[in-house]
C-alpha cells in the first residue's frame, strides 16, 4: 500500500489515497489489463485505492477500483466488459457506484463530488 496526499490548492487538496499493491498506472486506459493479468477475476471488482478526506462534522470516504461485468451471469444480453468504478460514502451512507472507461474519468468524478461535498451541495 501506498498512500499520497493531494496535491496543493488542485481538486485533490486534502484526499489521502491509500493505493493497493496491485495498482498498475500503465493500465490507467484500460480495466481489462487488470482481468487479463488476473488480478480481477471475472464477475468481480477490486479496490485500487482508499481515499478519505477530513471535511469538518462530516466523513467522508470513496473507493476506485475495477470491476469486470459479466452480464450473462445475471441472465442479461450484453458482452462482458470491465470498468472502473467510483464508490463514495458520507457520514456512513453510500451516495454513489459510478463506473468509467477509464481511470482518469473515474478521478474526475471524484474530484466534482469532493467539491460538491465541500460546498455543502
Amino acid at each position: 500500500m501506498r498512500d499520497e496526499m493531494g496535491a496543493g490548492d488542485g481538486p485533490d487538496a486534502g484526499l489521502r489515497f491509500t493505493w493497493a499493491a496491485i495498482y498498475a498506472p500503465e493500465w490507467d486506459n484500460d480495466p481489462g489489463a487488470y482481468v487479463a493479468a488476473g488480478l480481477v477475476a471475472w464477475g468481480y471488482s477490486r479496490r485500487l485505492a482508499k481515499i478519505v478526506a477530513a471535511i469538518p462534522n462530516r466523513d467522508f470516504k470513496a473507493y476506485l477500483g475495477v470491476q469486470h461485468y459479466d452480464p450473462g451471469r445475471w441472465g442479461v444480453a450484453g458482452e462482458p466488459r470491465a470498468v472502473f468504478f467510483l464508490s463514495l460514502f458520507l457520514n456512513g451512507r453510500t451516495l454513489a457506484l459510478r463506473t468509467f472507461p477509464t481511470l482518469a474519468l473515474a478521478h474526475a468524478g471524484l474530484a466534482d463530488a469532493y467539491l460538491r461535498i465541500q460546498s455543502g451541495r
